[in-house]
């Protein structure tokens, strides 16, 4: 959707990374000017409105090709002495990345449904393939049937194409 809510510390992300990210929005949209860049103050919906009306592309395009961008800008480690205006470190204020994204979050997650795939194969296994290799071999000539109607239709329908 193109006009999906971001969360607030994307926006913050990328206010913050805004400035270092303007010489990478100009070489990718070389139509855009710096000044009207500036005039959007790093806000995220304004940059993309911006860019979008600039270059007849969707919005969620240009929301994807700036997360792209948004990897390539490097993220300066705050300053240990460093404090935000409300008293609290500018570290807690800092996504994990640019745009927000945590990757060991999203690596976690990975691990997660690939563990939880393994687990299915293996109860699939365990549990209806011996039952479906009884039923086979229960019913062979059934099985063997099926097996050469389906054949015969294929042979059939193919045949027909080629003569």
């Amino acid at each position: 959707m193109a006009n999906s809510q971001l969360t607030a510390a994307t926006k913050k992300a990328f206010k913050h990374h805004f400035e270092s990210m303007v010489p990478l929005l100009l070489s990718e949209w070389p139509q855009l000017t710096k000044e009207n860049l500036a005039a959007t103050e790093g806000d995220v919906d304004s940059t993309v409105v911006y860019i979008s009306d600039e270059t007849d592309r969707t919005k969620t395009l240009v929301r994807r090709q700036i997360n792209e961008l948004a990897t390539l800008v490097e993220v300066d480690a705050p300053a240990p002495g460093k404090v935000a205006a409300n008293g609290a470190s500018s570290a807690s204020l800092e996504p994990a990345g640019p745009l927000g994204i945590d990757k060991s979050s999203i690596d976690n997650l990975l691990d997660d449904l690939e563990s939880r795939t393994e687990n299915l194969i293996q109860e699939l296994k365990a549990e209806m393939l011996p039952e479906l290799e009884k039923r086979a071999r229960g019913n062979l000539g059934q099985s063997l049937l099926i097996a050469l109607g389906i054949g015969f239709v294929l042979g059939l329908i193919l045949r027909g194409k080629r003569g």
